[in-house]
């Protein structure tokens, strides 16, 4: 920009200054001892013009501007991006109705932008690094232009020529405010560098999404909730025209979650840590996006995307295996097409209730009573006592094909995500859980399109009543215990509490089902929680 201290001082007297031609500013007797102002506007006018020619030369198809909440990229041609004006989860409503431009862009950390050269390795001239860590839930990075992977190293490299060298670093699972689950998460050095001697060995066409299952992986609830449902939301507009690249790869969630997995992506996974080759990508997403618990909001999806099209994918990706079972061969044989949800037909007299039954903590003690009840009032009663090694197809089978599905709360109602739209689920709430069982489970139940019948568990009918007083604050007042932290309300009522549920009081919970479930059989479908 232009300086103006050489031809005015502060009192508004004009200097003496050298110059080619010899003049002397001081012998012009139009100053008058004043500034010339026509003069200023001159000068201030070629420098605007001359800042504005210096970003015409800019890339226009990179834009970025910085405000209050730090830099945002604000170009929408990232495949691997969804772009849409209210992409923040911590957007307000007054934001959402000015529609303001930065919501239509991703906060970065730090910006690498217009870095690389078009090459052969891949690089196309338009190199981005940018690292979203606005969320509260997880980071996500965004890398394009000549990407390369080194497993040797735990990095990916953005090779910038001639570009200052820049790291970001990130752990790519979705719960970043535990930190000591992320200590347990490799991490990842991005950066930017200039080194040729890594040649690509293996050059890949489409986009890649690196992420890891570490963490809680083995815990139903964190495999659908922090990886799976995350993974969707990142990858669904693909249209699998993506590479996973795997951190802390396990063999064994691969075979229980192959199909899923076949369905988000056409091409073989990359064990980061095994695979040492370097592998070439022109894009790249390090992290996953993540919504609600066990939730996908279409208002944050680019095509507008729910819960209950991830179910129809689930649906479609176990689709083959189900025409093959026994067991669904004579519910199969009556549908158009094996995609197509297994539904009850209503010549069947009996509607199907199935309880998810617990070995361990939050046990049901009156399982068989409850059997009965149910099958008194009319309902067919199947159990369910699945292992971590259940096959998903097996519980995906049963649950599909049930009207109602009863369970005390904990990871295996996670398996609602298999129920039917219309059908109704029975959650068993044990004391001190009342909170996370409705924002685990109850309100995801609802936006699947399930009907959510609750059971809260009076004092009497938990185990803890053999434990503790009548007056003691761990019966009477569980939210006073919940305060004392996480630890405590696990010990208390995750791991030490099993549940009676009153026969004569839950009958009214399963009446209630079973008229939902005959309505429905019936073509005549009850109000929906929503």
């Amino acid at each position: 920009m232009c300086d103006f201290s050489q031809a005015i001082e502060e009192g508004g007297v004009v200097q003496t200054i050298d110059n080619p031609w010899g003049m002397d500013f001081q012998r012009r007797d139009i100053m008058k001892e004043r500034p010339s102002f026509t003069l200023i506007g001159v000068l201030f006018l070629f420098c605007y013009a001359l800042t504005f020619a210096c970003m015409s030369f800019s890339d226009p198809m990179i834009e970025t501007y910085a405000n209050e909440g730090g830099i945002f990229y604000t170009n929408t041609d990232l495949q691997t991006h969804i772009a849409l004006y209210n992409h923040h989860l911590e957007v307000t409503e007054q934001q959402q109705k000015k529609k303001s431009p930065e919501l239509d862009a991703v906060s970065c950390s730090s910006l690498i932008s217009d870095v690389g050269r078009k090459n052969g390795s891949g690089g196309d001239g338009r190199g981005i690094l940018c690292c979203d860590r606005s969320h509260y839930r997880t980071d996500v990075c965004y890398l394009r232009g000549d990407v390369r992977t080194h497993s040797e190293n735990a990095s990916i490299s953005l090779h910038a020529h001639n570009h200052k060298s820049t790291q970001e670093k990130i752990r790519p699972y979705t719960r970043k405010w535990e930190q000591s689950t992320m200590n347990t998460i490799d991490e990842i050095t991005l950066k930017t560098g200039d080194d040729d001697d890594d040649a690509c060995q293996v050059q890949h066409k489409v986009p890649a999404i690196v992420f890891s299952t570490g963490g809680f992986t083995g815990n139903v609830y964190h495999e659908f909730n922090d990886g799976l449902l995350p993974l969707y939301i990142t990858s669904q507009h693909l249209h699998g025209q993506v590479v996973f690249v795997i951190l802390q790869y396990h063999s064994w969630w691969m075979t229980k979650y192959g199909e899923i997995i076949g369905q988000l992506s056409n091409y073989p996974v990359i064990d980061f840590s095994m695979d040492k080759r370097v592998h070439c990508f022109s894009e790249m997403t390090v992290g996953l996006n993540i919504h609600e618990e066990l939730s996908v909001n279409p208002e944050l999806m680019k095509d507008g995307k729910s819960i209950r099209d991830f179910r129809e994918l689930v649906s479609k990706a176990y689709a083959p295996r189900l025409s093959s079972m026994p067991q669904t061969q004579s519910i199969t044989k009556q549908q158009s097409s094996p995609l197509r949800d297994l539904r009850l037909v209503s010549h069947q007299r009996k509607p199907k209730l199935v309880i998810i039954s617990r070995e361990k903590s939050r046990k049901m003690m009156n399982q068989k009573a409850i059997v009965k009840l149910a099958e008194k009032i009319g309902f067919e009663a199947e159990i369910l006592n699945p292992k971590s090694n259940t096959e998903m197809v097996k519980m995906f089978r049963d649950l599909n094909s049930c009207d109602v599905m009863v369970g005390v709360h904990g990871a295996a109602m996670t398996h609602l995500l298999f129920m039917r739209p219309g059908s109704v689920f029975i959650q068993i709430v044990p004391l001190g859980t009342d909170w996370a069982s409705a924002t685990y489970y109850g309100e995801p139940a609802t936006k699947l399109g399930l009907t959510y019948l609750e059971y809260k568990i009076f004092p009497k009918e938990s185990s803890l009543s053999a434990e503790y007083g009548r007056n003691d604050p761990v019966l009477r007042d569980p939210d006073s215990v919940n305060r004392k932290g996480w630890g405590e309300t696990k010990r208390v009522y995750l791991e030490g509490q099993n549940v009676s549920p009153s026969l004569k009081r839950f009958k009214k919970t399963l009446l209630s089902a079973y008229s939902s479930a005959l309505a429905r059989k019936q073509g005549k479908l009850p109000s929906i929680n929503r």
